[in-house]
């Protein structure tokens, strides 16, 4: 069975969806938000910084070059 898969029997047509009540939700909310201003505090890498630069660059060459 895959990861993604449900073990559940899929001939079962009764059952219903999982649900999370309200207050699983707030808790899911919060974490997921601060994970994501944690992500967006870290910041870009110098060696990406790099890379982005080099490609417009390279953009840049290409663009002149054709016309």
């Amino acid at each position: 069975m895959s990861m993604f898969q449900s073990d559940q029997d899929p001939s079962d047509k009764g059952a219903s969806s999982p649900s999370v009540p309200d207050s699983g939700r707030a808790v899911i909310s919060r974490k997921l938000r601060e994970l994501y201003d944690a992500v967006q505090d870290e910041g870009i890498p110098d060696k990406f910084l790099d890379l982005l630069e080099k490609l417009d660059e390279a953009e840049a060459n290409a663009k002149a070059s054709r016309g």
